[in-house]
């Protein structure tokens, strides 16, 4: 009761924070009405946000299914266990906690989908691909300072931008394995001082840890590669979907502001981090400058659009995951 009591005044909050939003940016009754008048809706951008939003699921999925089996050596399971995990867990966590989601219940997604792992596999697995997710929009929240600061021109923001990239790929080769070997450590330790705690139960009756396995370069390049791929198809999902809401966006100015947005959206303690992702939006569009209209047509549509993308995917991906069950047990 009391659990669900903290989750409510957390929707509250966030639904809150939302309304003073929209409120401060737009105040007059006139300004609320140029918002309904701004929205041009572009059923070709919306498509290609759609797209971005089902290849973003994609390559996530797919560095999630590495790091999980090959890095750490989780139990193998087809793709689209991985990929039906992602999608629903991003819906779900529009309702609850997008962390906890993200730590706890893609672990139960895949302890339902057959895992042998406990969860805390699975949380040490999602903790190190948070990591990955949070380096790079760090980094190029460094490049968009510098690039905004500096007044680039578009060839040279571009070029940096490119070269942040490769920063990048090249940093995942040489972090993945000790970041690798310090999870598993932490996992190893974890359980066993959960096995102490239980009366009875002796150290060496749980079972043994996974041990560290060899991480090829090419492996770690893989895996910063997707996510890489991830952080791109994001970034052209939020600028496919203002542009497809009627808002003038250019390249740089999404490149400079996703940064914040992903940020905030990770630092969310409210329900699908409502509220808090929507700050970072503004903070992130006024600073590029954006007007207030198109600033709040963004933050109200945004989290719409995307949340029905991810249900549309939910669907066709439980569709399709029963079709794989179904067909394994007939060859079973």
């Amino acid at each position: 009761m009391r659990a669900r009591l903290i989750a409510a005044l957390r929707f509250l909050f966030g639904l809150g924070l939302v309304a003073a939003i929209v409120w401060w940016l737009l105040p007059s009754p006139q300004e609320r009405k140029d918002l309904l008048e701004r929205l041009q809706p572009e059923p070709l951008y919306l498509l290609l946000a759609f797209l971005s939003t089902f290849a973003a699921s994609i390559v996530t999925s797919a560095r999630w299914q590495l790091m999980s089996e090959q890095t750490m050596g989780g139990t193998p399971l087809p793709y689209v266990a991985y990929f039906h995990g992602l999608v629903l867990t991003r819906v779900l966590g529009q309702v609850s906690s997008t962390l906890v989601m993200d730590l706890v219940g893609r672990g139960v997604a895949l302890r339902s989908a057959g895992s042998q792992r406990d969860l805390g596999h699975a949380v040490t697995q999602a903790i190190l691909e948070r990591i990955f997710d949070i380096v790079l929009p760090l980094m190029m929240l460094a490049w968009a300072i510098l690039a905004w600061q500096g007044r680039f021109d578009a060839g040279t923001a571009s070029a940096s931008f490119a070269l942040v990239c490769v920063l990048f790929a090249a940093l995942s080769v040489v972090m993945l394995a000790p970041l690798t070997r310090l999870a598993l450590r932490v996992y190893s330790a974890l359980r066993r001082l959960r096995a102490r705690r239980k009366a009875g139960t002796a150290v060496d009756a749980i079972e043994p840890s996974p041990e560290p396995i060899p991480l090829p370069r090419a492996l770690a390049l893989r895996i910063g590669l997707l996510s890489l791929a991830r952080y791109l198809t994001v970034l052209a999902q939020f600028w496919t979907v203002g542009i497809g809401i009627g808002i003038g966006i250019s390249f740089f100015q999404i490149a400079a502001a996703t940064p914040l947005g992903q940020l905030a959206g990770m630092a969310g303690f409210t329900p699908g981090a409502l509220g808090i992702q929507e700050a970072g939006w503004l903070g992130a569009f006024t600073w590029v400058g954006l007007d207030a209209v198109a600033i709040g047509l963004f933050v109200l549509s945004q989290r719409l659009i995307i949340t029905a993308y991810f249900s549309v995917l939910s669907l066709f991906s439980w569709l399709l995951l029963r079709r794989t069950r179904a067909a394994a047990a007939r060859g079973a």
